[in-house]
């Protein structure tokens, strides 16, 4: 059975109890339908008190996790889609993914986060994020965010002078961090360095899948890169070039330039490069050929990156930030 509690952890064993059937009910490893080992055998396996176990399956059936049939049992039923549940799992998935890499085990990371659990939680550490399209701002800040602890201000290049500028007084800066690519990294630092704020410059790379359907793509084949803005153009072009894409001859172009945008989709290219922002742009403004291949590239910031920040913020002594 895949279930334990430790007695001697902060967390109450009907919390303990609980949140793991919960999860493999989740995770679909306790099926709808099935049924669950009843209170008396579920006590007796795991050494706690009856009284106990019923509560955690009183609590699941009021939760609709589960239901009880009369003179039959405890039954898993299709669980509700909350979405706190996903994003838990989510978490838990990633988490999982990240100890089997480095060689632990579950049951080695179940006993470090039960000797941790009834500590004080790491506070959200106020940071910076910099970058210069608003639509890789939401979507870099948002990744960070779902990540890390952190509260993350986000602010356009252009306007970063002012903003810093507004911040000066008595008490600095309300950040410790900024957080900006590695393309403008000189031009956040320039700026944030002289009111002690350090600048961390994170990679903004093309996803995989992306890049498998660019690298399947025959040699010397025409591609459209095509970016919301010039900026946006250039910065996902140097992501493609960055990958070794070398096989491909690229074109750029933005939206803004409407008579380029017409050209491409008229022959000069078989597939078109682009955010999926931009991608409705296109289908919506100019129509989109049956012989062009909209490939939609969201960038997204590099893992090893976002682990290497996630070590920095628990480095910053408590309450800075």
């Amino acid at each position: 059975m895949e279930i334990r509690v430790d007695t001697k952890c902060h967390v109450p064993v009907h919390v303990q109890l609980e949140e793991q059937i919960k999860h493999l009910i989740l995770s679909g490893r306790f099926r709808p339908g099935e049924r669950l080992p009843s209170i008396r055998a579920l006590a007796g396996f795991l050494r706690v008190n009856r009284n106990t176990v019923a509560r955690v399956m009183a609590d699941l059936e009021r939760g609709g996790y589960v239901e009880s049939r009369r003179g039959s049992g405890v039954y898993v039923v299709e669980p509700p889609a909350r979405e706190e549940d996903l994003r838990l799992q989510r978490v838990l998935e990633r988490v999982l993914d990240v100890a089997a890499a480095q060689g632990v085990s579950v049951e080695e990371l179940a006993r470090a986060l039960l000797a941790r659990a009834g500590t004080e939680p790491r506070e959200r550490v106020p940071v910076l994020f910099v970058e210069c399209t608003r639509e890789e701002l939401e979507q870099f800040a948002g990744e960070l965010e779902e990540q890390l602890p952190v509260l993350v201000e986000r602010v356009l290049l252009e306007d970063l002078a002012e903003r810093l500028t507004a911040a000066d007084g008595p008490g600095g800066p309300p950040w410790r961090l900024a957080v900006t690519t590695f393309f403008h990294v000189h031009e956040v630092e320039e700026l944030t360095a002289p009111r002690g704020v350090e600048t961390v410059a994170l990679l903004a790379e093309a996803t995989l899948e992306s890049l498998k359907r660019l690298t399947a793509l025959p040699a010397g084949t025409p591609v459209g890169v095509v970016g919301g803005s010039r900026t946006c153009m250039e910065n996902l072009c140097r992501s493609l070039e960055g990958a070794g894409l070398d096989h491909l001859e690229f074109k750029e172009v933005s939206v803004e330039q409407a008579a380029g945008v017409r050209r491409l989709l008229a022959g000069e290219v078989r597939a078109v490069v682009c955010s999926s922002h931009t991608a409705r742009r296109l289908r919506e403004e100019f129509g989109v050929p049956e012989g062009v291949e909209v490939i939609e590239e969201d960038r997204t910031l590099d893992k090893g990156g976002i682990e290497m920040l996630g070590r920095l913020l628990r480095e910053l002594p408590r309450g800075e930030g």
